[in-house]
């Protein structure tokens, strides 16, 4: 599997962040870091969003066997295993996000009093299956989207900032959660696609929730090809 991505890491595409399609349709993303230079240490951090789900067990299995510690931006609990799941990314190393508890956009974003109220509810789930304080969220649809105006992102930031809360956008976006079920290779190409590739610290946006059958396997080949580039693995927060 490996051998068909020697091209890929031959001919990097540049694309404008602005264009980078998100986890909906309806949003695009904002990248927070400037493109590194060469001589920068290379390090990837592999983000999930809206698990846990039967997807997260698969994940973490690869991500164990593999030795690297991800980080999983999760809503509300989708199924009777939601909170077994939980507990199994804290417990075997992982960061844990807040990504709001219902992921409604229609809900999240009418006011920041609202944004916060759903955030504040699934902190509260997270602590009392992990006992841990979240300190780290991520924007549904990233922090600039079609869905919320400017002037609200900001107001969101502002009490995050306040509240000594950490928000992390992406560099380098898999595109699998779009309408479409793209193959592993697909997914993995879109990520190696990204400008930031061959420097620096890259983000990468992929998903964990039931439909994402084909993730898992775009992970595998995502861990070959950041180690044949040297990169390292971390965790955010």
């Amino acid at each position: 599997m490996k051998i068909g991505f020697r091209v890929i890491k031959l001919r990097i595409f540049v694309l404008p962040a602005v264009i980078l399609l998100l986890s909906t349709a309806v949003a695009i993303p904002v990248l927070k870091a400037e493109k590194a230079d060469a001589n920068a240490i290379k390090t990837v951090y592999f983000t999930f969003d809206d698990g846990p789900s039967e997807r997260t067990d698969e994940i973490l299995d690869i991500l164990k066997r593999e030795g690297i510690k991800a980080t999983f931006f999760v809503i509300g609990p989708s199924d009777e295993k939601a909170e077994e799941r939980l507990f199994r990314i804290r417990s075997e190393g992982h960061s844990i996000g807040l990504h709001t508890m219902s992921h409604e956009y229609e809900k999240i974003y009418l006011s920041a009093e609202g944004f916060w109220n759903d955030i504040e509810a699934e902190k509260s789930w997270v602590y009392s299956v992990t006992g841990e304080d979240c300190r780290i969220f991520r924007f549904p649809g990233g922090s600039k989207n079609f869905a919320a105006p400017e002037w609200l992102i900001e107001e969101i930031k502002e009490r995050a900032k306040a509240e000594n809360m950490t928000w992390y956008d992406w560099n380098a976006d898999g595109k699998d959660s779009l309408g479409e079920v793209l193959s592993p290779e697909e997914i993995a190409e879109n990520v190696l696609s990204s400008e930031f590739i061959g420097s620096g610290e890259v983000t990468v946006l992929l998903h964990d929730s039931a439909t994402r059958k084909t993730t898992p396997a775009a992970l595998e080949i995502l861990i070959n090809e950041f180690r044949d580039m040297g990169y390292s693995f971390g965790k955010l927060g």
